[in-house]
């Protein structure tokens, strides 16, 4: 009897045709997508707020602009045909007005948790991606590493470098050939924080050589894109695990065991105390409600390491580039910087504060057109009430942040602002109604982010930047050639690419 039901079923299912049942089922998951895609491009508690319907409808276009390195500039090119908020996927708004830094990353309101994106993990024992109440302890441990009294005490430290990279560039100088100064900026910025992070220097100055960090970021460079990926797609994240994922994994067990070497060296056996570099002072908190363990250091060291490195260096590449671009601008920053000082002794972190005006207007406008940190530092909204940002109302769990790209070339914000000029930051310019740049909305340019949140190495990156640029003002003169004419126009990958910098270095003519 029961062979018989099995019969007159498998009868049943032979009459029907799996072709047809395989196009029913391509169709039904067709219409479920288009109910989705109408849903976010009409229905959505979002839709009101403008942006580019593809991405908005297939997020996945904007993950491929992202692996081409477009994304950003996309983001900025919608946001010159949107306006000043901008839908960029189904659940994410860009902005680019003064007010949204205050109304995301600000105080006075509950804390935006950061939102990292699908599938990314992040290290909670680093200070960027901490809870608030270890982000409070880290922030009170780390933060008198970078005091004014602290950084006096790092400066013969980091003049190290500086005279080193002088004497290096001299050397370029006499053999007459274009050089990579990006080269230089990271070897100069990664051996100088390496010697305040653990005491150790990488040598790259002194012999020529890349290091950990920046095989490090390299590494990640290449893997960025694939990343993107996965997040909107499982099953290309299980073919990338089975493909490439042991071998990140290994790549970042062996940086992690280096950096842990290196710290604890520091921190068990180190020959110099009180040498008043950041170890100092974060061992400071030991025995305190806010002391950092042994494997926070480690973490939170590694991070300074990039943070207070390759931003440094982008900058400096960045406004060296453009500086270059217009030499109306570099010449009037040289003569500044030799007649403010009879010696080269004298220009210091206080000097180079004080007295050079326009340069730090070079560096700022660098930092503008050029921002380290190009993308947005994204936020989503608390669970609860909606949140009202730059006058719009946005519902919980949306990620929102600045756009750091977008904000400082927009016409909106900057007279002018996609070309290189720095007399939009100087006094005169913030005072008389007559200035064309008079009215440019300065408060919007937060390349250091803003709130309870903010880089905490803020000052140390100046610091370094005036003494560095300043130092090399001094000494030589500077011509960019052909061969990077054309330098900007390069992908952003999270961070910029930065292909050579081709520079030809002389040495002043006294």
């Amino acid at each position: 009897m029961m062979t018989g039901f099995l019969q007159q079923v498998g009868g049943k299912l032979g009459e029907y045709n799996f072709a047809q049942l395989a196009i029913a089922s391509v169709l039904l998951f067709a219409a479920y997508e288009c109910v989705g895609v109408v849903y976010n491009l009409y229905l959505h508690p979002l839709s009101h707020i403008p942006g580019p319907p593809l991405w908005i409808a297939f997020p996945v276009t904007k993950a491929l602009g992202m692996v081409r390195g477009k994304a950003e500039f996309q983001i900025r090119e919608a946001h010159a045909k949107y306006g000043e908020a901008v839908r960029i996927a189904p659940n994410q708004v860009s902005f680019i007005s003064p007010q949204a830094w205050k109304e995301i990353y600000g105080h006075g309101h509950a804390e935006f948790p950061k939102s990292f994106g699908k599938g990314v993990q992040m290290d909670p024992k680093k200070i960027t991606a901490s809870n608030a109440a270890d982000h409070f302890r880290f922030r009170r441990a780390m933060l008198p590493a970078f005091s004014d009294k602290a950084l006096a005490q790092q400066e013969p430290l980091i003049r190290v470098y500086v005279d080193l990279l002088v004497e290096r560039l001299r050397e370029v100088a006499e053999k007459g050939e274009p050089t990579n100064m990006v080269q230089w900026y990271n070897f100069t910025t990664f051996d100088l924080i390496a010697d305040l992070a653990f005491g150790t220097p990488l040598q790259g100055l002194a012999e020529r050589k890349s290091n950990a960090w920046l095989d490090n970021i390299a590494n990640i460079m290449k893997f960025i894109p694939v990343l993107v990926l996965v997040g909107v797609s499982p099953v290309l994240g299980l073919i990338f695990k089975l493909i490439a994922g042991s071998k990140l994994r290994n790549s970042q067990t062996n940086h992690l065991a280096l950096v842990s070497k290196l710290t604890n060296d520091r921190i068990y056996h180190r020959k110099q105390a009180d040498r008043g570099d950041f170890m100092d002072y974060i061992m400071r908190s030991r025995g305190q409600a806010h002391e950092l363990s042994d494997a926070e250091l480690v973490s939170n060291s590694d991070l300074l390491m990039v943070a207070g490195s390759e931003t440094t260096a982008t900058l400096l590449s960045g406004a060296t580039y453009w500086m270059l671009k217009t030499p109306n601008t570099l010449k009037k920053a040289v003569e500044e910087v030799r007649k403010a000082f009879k010696s080269e002794e004298e220009i210091t972190f206080h000097g180079a504060t004080a007295k050079l005006p326009y340069l730090l207007a070079c560096l700022e406008e660098g930092l503008r057109l050029f921002p380290p940190v190009p993308l947005v530092l994204s936020r989503s909204v608390p669970p609860g009430a909606p949140a009202q940002i730059a006058g719009l109302t946005i519902p919980e769990k949306t990620v929102v942040g600045v756009h750091h790209l977008s904000a400082y070339h927009s016409e909106i914000n900057f007279h002018r602002a996609r070309e290189f000029i720095p007399e939009r930051w100087l006094h005169e310019s913030t005072i008389n109604p007559a200035s064309p740049f008079y009215n440019d909305r300065r408060d919007v340019h937060r390349p250091f982010s803003f709130g309870p949140r903010d880089c905490i190495g803020r000052n140390l990156a100046y610091h370094e930047m005036r003494l560095i640029m300043a130092r090399l003002l001094w000494n030589f003169d500077f011509t960019l050639d052909a061969a990077s004419n054309n330098w900007h126009e390069q992908r952003i990958f999270a961070l910029w690419e930065k292909p050579p910098l081709q520079v030809v270095v002389k040495q002043r003519e006294v």
